[in-house]
């Protein structure tokens, strides 16, 4: 907030200058862009709270996602929570389907799979299976 202020403050003040100086087409666009702004703010601020927990226990593996760790679903946290029996959990780190696409992260079990760190660059999915497939093997 107090950078949308910072920047907003110099904006409306050289568009209401300009306003009174007759060039009063000035106002609307300074408001769509301190509107842009502050909605591509909110979108970011937004997507920074997404949030996947991997639970490795003795007998089961639990993979939560959501936007906070720790809290109810209707304030935010996960909003999906699937569980694995860990025996059977894989881990598959899959190519690129194209050069400049992503690889893909996926842990599954019996059919079912989930992908995680969607937010994550290529060398950090990378370190990410290896840990979890050292997790899992561990006794």
């Amino acid at each position: 907030m107090v950078f949308l202020g910072a920047v907003s403050l110099p904006v409306v003040l050289i568009s209401t200058v300009l306003a009174t100086r007759g060039f009063w087409m000035v106002l609307p666009f300074a408001g769509l862009e301190i509107a842009a702004l502050f909605a591509g703010m909110y979108v970011v601020s937004h997507a920074c709270r997404r949030c996947q927990v991997v639970s490795v226990d003795t007998g089961r593996v639990t993979v939560e996602k959501g936007r906070e760790r720790g809290r109810l679903a209707d304030q935010g946290g996960p909003e999906t929570r699937i569980e694995f029996a860990r025996d059977w959990v894989r881990v598959e780190l899959a190519p690129a389907s194209k050069r400049w696409h992503p690889r893909r992260l996926w842990i599954g079990a019996s059919g079912r799979r989930v992908e995680i760190g969607e937010f994550l660059v290529d060398e950090e999915k990378a370190a990410l299976a290896a840990r979890l497939k050292r997790m899992l093997t561990a006794a």
